[in-house]
């Protein structure tokens, strides 16, 4: 028998039939908007976990509002790339576009390159690192460009992601034209925080560090800000150095020991048994031949190494500086083991691009040492010591192993515990000169117990010896003698004048070299003999395959003399590196002729007599420097 038409039975059932396909309907739009929205938190979440993978120890000390504020960013940076995703999957608007191009990009920079970045430097490219010690064409360009092979390697991933995200994403959007614009404006309100919004140092993640780091630096250059619109170390291409044969008179091994910003008169120089500056290492080295009238012809870190590195002049042209053979490409091609354990954070000046592919034996940078070292003072300089020793032991002798401090640098590492110079503090205006000279003394004495440290240390070793210590500062530091503090700014002598010294054991020097040393402690010279030093130490100086190359290098061995009246021009403004400040001149022995912008003429001292240069000896007594200073068209800075 048939239910009768209006059974409540059947009513129920018919309606059941009815409703079906339209929550069928329902559920596949939940299912499909709930696909879209795990695809659109991907991204975020993703960058999250990459950073989370890559820095726990940072991010674990982080404080509670250093976390909060990290959190913000991360919140941020989802949104700008979720509605990007959101944007790239629609597939009825041209805006689709705009996000598949915003979205490649910041995949393969914000996310792929700071990952290269991070393997590189154990640190990502954050604003500071743009502003203060590189340009976006060699940072970004000419480093990632030489090692294209390992920088493609950090790019595919997440390239790979996105296309993935984006292709499946389209397969379940639906196009939406007021869901499309909203994400537009996540888009534009996000990315505008991103780039202008105030990022703390290495406080968010590596997408947000990035975008702040290109919007700071668009800024800079809208405002033609000289710290960024400047010339910087570039990649080198290097002539090839032709295979040597050491020949050095004595067995000896060199541990160089290059510091930051030390300048003559903060150290002892000479050994004194009451020397207070520099406590430490100066009973370890009371033999040592110190050379008290050394000078840098710059003081720029960047320019005082180029000068120490390749033996070449301040005023050489960009393409001879990056062409000219660094220390270790001469012991390469001698076969014997050359080092750069370093303290400094190689982002500052570009230095890791200018040092890409020298082949060290072994090496080891700040960011290595220490995930957070800051880009100014760098990692401990006592962590480098340690980590230097320990990497003794795998090298053959004869060696050369490159020890480079940096603690001493502006705003100058101390230990709060142990402060001997009182009263001290970081402020360095008028009227805190005494505060500022004490906080500086403090971090050579922090520093001195390292260097002492490294000394007894290798003096320990079965090979101590027979190698020859020599200690050298990239340039000095101004402490207000001339109105300012720091250095770059000018080349008065307490930015140039460096301490210099060489602790040779017994049996390292022969006879003639030690008489030679002796005879020019207190001569006039610079840091164009100190290469030379470097490879007379290691044996290579006279080999004949170098003569050419040699040729180029006006300073000599200070085992032979060095250079005493060598006439040359000093700079801090090079192809090299250009200054904010405009200042140069020229030296010869103790005549020196310097100017600035805020001289407005040319000052000629005579340091031998007159070494505060107080007493300006008029141009007439240093004529033939001025055309030496102001010639090859720099005229004069003012």
């Amino acid at each position: 028998m048939s239910p009768r038409p209006h059974d409540p039975q059947t009513l129920v059932s018919e309606g059941d039939s009815r409703a079906r396909p339209g929550a069928a309907r329902r559920l596949r739009v939940r299912r499909r908007w709930a696909l879209v929205a795990a695809a659109v938190a991907v991204p975020g979440i993703g960058v999250a976990a990459l950073d989370g993978f890559a820095r726990p120890d940072h991010l674990t000390t982080l404080t509670r509002h250093e976390a909060a504020v990290y959190g913000l960013w991360i919140v941020i940076g989802a949104a700008l790339w979720g509605a990007l995703l959101y944007l790239a999957i629609q597939r009825r608007t041209k805006l689709r576009w705009l996000g598949v191009a915003l979205l490649v990009c910041g995949a393969l920079l914000a996310v792929g390159g700071q990952s290269y970045m991070f393997s590189r430097y154990r640190s990502y490219l954050d604003h500071r690192a743009v502003l203060v010690g590189t340009s976006f064409l060699p940072s970004v360009g000419q480093q990632l460009w030489s090692d294209r092979a390992g920088f493609a390697r950090h790019l595919l991933p997440p390239l790979l992601a996105v296309l993935a995200l984006t292709l499946g994403g389209r397969r379940v959007a639906r196009y939406r034209k007021q869901n499309a614009l909203f994400a537009l404006d996540i888009t534009a309100v996000a990315l505008t925080c991103t780039l202008f919004g105030n990022v703390g140092t290495q406080c968010a993640p590596p997408d947000v560090l990035y975008l702040s780091a290109m919007g700071q630096l668009a800024r800079a250059h809208w405002d033609h800000n000289e710290t960024v619109e400047r010339v910087h170390p570039g990649v080198r291409s290097p002539r090839a150095v032709p295979a040597l044969v050491a020949h050095a008179p004595l067995k000896r091994n060199v541990i160089y020991v290059l510091t930051e910003s030390v300048r003559a008169q903060s150290v002892c120089l000479a050994y004194d048994p009451d020397c207070k500056f520099t406590p430490f290492s100066n009973p370890l080295t009371k033999g040592r031949h110190p050379l008290t009238q050394m000078r840098a012809l710059d003081s720029t870190t960047a320019i005082s190494i180029a000068i120490m590195w390749t033996g070449l002049l301040p005023t050489e042209s960009r393409e001879a500086l990056h062409s000219a053979p660094l220390l270790w490409e001469y012991l390469k091609a001698a076969g014997l083991d050359g080092t750069y354990w370093t303290s400094q954070n190689m982002l500052f000046g570009n230095s890791g691009t200018w040092l890409g592919g020298v082949p060290f034996t072994k090496r080891v940078s700040a960011t290595e040492l220490d995930a957070d070292a800051t880009m100014e003072i760098g990692a401990d300089d006592g962590k480098l010591v340690d980590y230097a020793l320990g990497d003794l032991a795998g090298l053959k002798e004869p060696y050369l192993g490159v020890v480079h401090l940096s603690n001493t640098h502006f705003p100058y590492k101390i230990d709060p515990t142990n402060l001997p110079f009182q009263p001290q503090e970081l402020a360095g205006g008028p009227g805190y000169e005494t505060e500022i000279t004490n906080r500086y003394q403090d971090a050579i004495y922090l520093q001195d117990m390292a260097v002492a440290r490294l000394i007894k240390g290798v003096r320990a070793r079965p090979e101590g010896d027979r190698t020859v210590i020599v200690f050298v500062s990239d340039h000095g530091e101004q402490m207000r003698e001339k109105g300012g503090v720091g250095h770059t700014g000018t080349l008065w002598d307490p930015e140039v004048r460096i301490p210099f010294w060489i602790d040779a054991p017994k049996g390292t020097l022969t006879a003639d070299e030690e008489a030679q040393l002796r005879a020019i402690e207190s001569t006039p010279l610079t840091n164009l003999d100190v290469l030379p030093t470097l490879l007379d130490l290691m044996g290579l100086l006279d080999a004949p395959q170098i003569a050419s190359l040699r040729a180029r290098m006006p300073g000599h061995s200070l085992l032979r003399g060095g250079t005493p009246e060598l006439r040359v021009a000093m700079s801090n403004c090079t192809e090299l590196w250009a200054c904010a400040f405009k200042n140069w001149g020229a030296i010869q022995g103790s005549r020196k002729l310097i100017s600035h912008q805020g001289m407005r003429t040319w000052g000629c001292f005579d340091t031998a007599s007159d070494p505060g240069e107080d007493h300006d000896l008029g141009p007439a007594a240093c004529a033939d420097l001025v055309a030496l200073a102001e010639g090859s068209g720099r005229g004069h800075p003012w």
